[in-house]
C-alpha cells in the first residue's frame, strides 16, 4: 500500500475515533441531565433515537449530497459542527435546548461517516486488483474499530472532565475536535469519481438487482442495532440501580464500547478468511445466550459477560459494510450510508421500546427481552447468499464498473 492511502486511511481512521467519541457523550450524561433537567423514563427514550436520526437515519441524504455537490467538505467540517455542539450538552438548561443540541451536533457526525467510508474504502481498492477488495475487510476493519474505540471512550473522557470542571463546562471537551477539523482541512483528500463502463449498470439498476439480500441484509442489522443503542442506553441506569457510582458506570460502559470496538477489529480480518456471512452468523448465534446471562448475574461474571456478548454483538459492523459494498460495488457511498447510519438509526428508533420496558419490568429484564433480538438477526442472516455467490457477482459487477 503506498504511501498516500496509508495517510489516508489513517487521518480517517483518527477522525473517526475523534467523531465518535462526542457521539457516546450522551449516554454518560443522560443520568445527570435527568436529574438536572428533571426528565421521565420516556423522555430519556427520545434524546438517542433524536441523535441517531440526525447523525445516521439522514446519512443517505448526507452521502448523497457530498457525491454530488461537496466532495471533502462535509467529511472535513463534520468534526468541527460535532465537537461544537455535543460538548454543549452538559450547558443544555431545558430539555428543548438539549435536543437542539443533539440534533445538530448528530448533523455533523452524520455529514462525515458516509464520505469517510468512501475514502477509506477506495484507498483500499487502489492496491488491489479489480476493486478487488483482498485487504477490503481488514482496512474497513481499522476504520470501523477506530470509530468504536473513541466512541467507548467517550463516556470516560467526559466523566473524567465534568468530575474535574463541572457539568456545565463540558464545553471544553470541544477541543480535540476541533484540533482535528485542522488536521483534515490540511490533509483529507477528495473523493474522486472513476469513469464509468459503457455498459455498467446505473446506481438505481444495481441498488435493484441486488435488493433482497441487500433488504435481509439491512434488517439483520437494524436488529443488532437496536440492542447495541439499548444497551448503551439504559446500562447505566441500570448500574445506577445496582448501587454503582458515576465513574464506576463509566468504566462498565466503556468496557462494553471498547470490546465491542476490539470485536469490529477483528471481524473484518475473520471475514476476509472465513466468509463475510459466516462471521456475522455465528456472532449473531452466540450474543444472545452471552448477554442474557451477563442481565441474569451480577458482579464481576455479569461484567466479563457482558465484555464477551459487546464484542460478539459488535463484531459484524465493519463487516456488514463491506457485505453492501460488495453486493453493489459502484456505490460504495451510499450501501455504507444505509448500513452505517440508516440501518443503525432505524434500531435506535426501537430505544423507546427499551424504556417502557424498563418501566413495566425493570432495566435489567427489558434488557434480557431485547437481548432476543440477535437471533433474529441470525435468521436472516441464514436466508443471505453465501460468500462464494456474492463474491464472484461482486467481480463481474466491479469489471463493469471500473470501480
Amino acid at each position: 500500500m503506498n504511501r498516500q492511502n496509508k495517510l489516508t486511511i489513517t487521518l480517517l481512521s483518527a477522525a473517526h475515533f475523534v467523531m465518535d467519541s462526542y457521539s457516546s457523550f450522551i449516554f454518560q450524561l443522560l443520568p445527570l441531565l435527568t436529574t438536572k433537567l428533571h426528565l421521565t423514563a420516556a423522555q430519556v427514550g427520545l434524546i438517542p433515537p433524536t441523535l441517531t436520526i440526525a447523525s445516521s437515519l439522514m446519512q443517505p441524504v448526507y452521502g448523497i449530497i457530498s457525491d454530488r455537490y461537496l466532495k471533502r467538505s462535509m467529511a472535513v467540517f463534520g468534526p468541527l459542527i460535532a465537537a461544537v455542539f455535543l460538548s454543549l450538552l452538559g450547558t443544555a438548561s431545558s430539555l428543548p435546548m438539549l435536543m437542539v443540541f443533539v440534533i445538530l451536533g448528530g448533523i455533523g457526525v452524520g455529514m462525515f461517516h458516509p464520505q469517510g467510508a468512501a475514502l477509506v474504502s477506495r484507498a483500499a481498492s487502489n492496491d488491489d486488483q479489480a476493486g478487488g477488495g483482498k485487504h477490503q475487510g481488514l482496512v474497513m476493519s481499522v476504520f470501523s474499530s477506530t470509530g468504536t474505540v473513541g466512541y467507548a471512550l467517550g463516556p470516560v473522557l467526559i466523566a473524567a472532565a465534568i468530575s474535574v470542571f463541572g457539568l456545565e463546562r463540558s464545553w471544553y471537551t470541544m477541543v480535540w475536535g476541533v484540533a482535528m477539523w485542522v488536521l483534515m482541512l490540511r490533509f483529507c483528500p477528495s473523493l474522486e469519481k472513476r469513469e464509468k463502463a459503457s455498459d455498467a449498470p446505473s446506481l438505481p439498476d444495481a441498488l435493484r438487482a441486488a435488493l433482497g439480500p441487500l433488504t435481509l441484509l439491512y434488517f439483520a442489522v437494524v436488529l443488532r442495532s437496536a440492542v447495541s443503542v439499548s444497551v448503551q442506553t439504559y446500562l447505566p441506569f441500570a448500574l445506577k440501580t445496582s448501587g454503582l457510582t458515576e465513574v464506576e458506570r463509566s468504566y462498565v460502559l466503556a468496557g462494553f464500547l471498547f470490546f465491542g470496538g476490539v470485536g469490529g477489529f477483528f471481524g473484518g480480518a475473520l471475514a476476509d478468511r472465513l466468509g463475510a456471512r459466516r462471521v456475522s452468523l455465528v456472532a449473531m448465534l452466540l450474543a444472545t445466550p452471552l448477554l442474557l446471562a451477563a442481565f441474569s448475574l451480577s458482579g464481576m461474571p455479569s461484567y466479563i459477560l457482558l465484555l464477551a456478548g459487546g464484542t460478539v454483538l459488535n463484531l459484524p459492523i465493519p463487516i456488514s459494510v463491506v457485505m453492501a459494498q460488495r453486493l453493489v460495488p459502484g456505490g460504495a457511498s451510499t450501501v455504507s450510508a444505509l448500513m452505517m447510519g440508516f440501518a443503525w438509526g432505524a434500531g435506535a428508533l426501537l430505544t423507546p421500546l427499551a424504556g417502557v420496558l424498563s418501566e413495566h419490568f425493570g432495566y435489567f429484564q427489558a434488557l434480557s427481552l431485547l437481548s432476543l433480538l440477535p437471533l433474529i438477526s441470525a435468521t436472516l442472516l441464514w436466508l443471505y447468499p453465501k460468500d462464494e455467490l456474492v463474491a464472484r457477482n461482486s467481480v463481474r459487477t466491479a469489471m463493469a464498473t471500473g470501480d
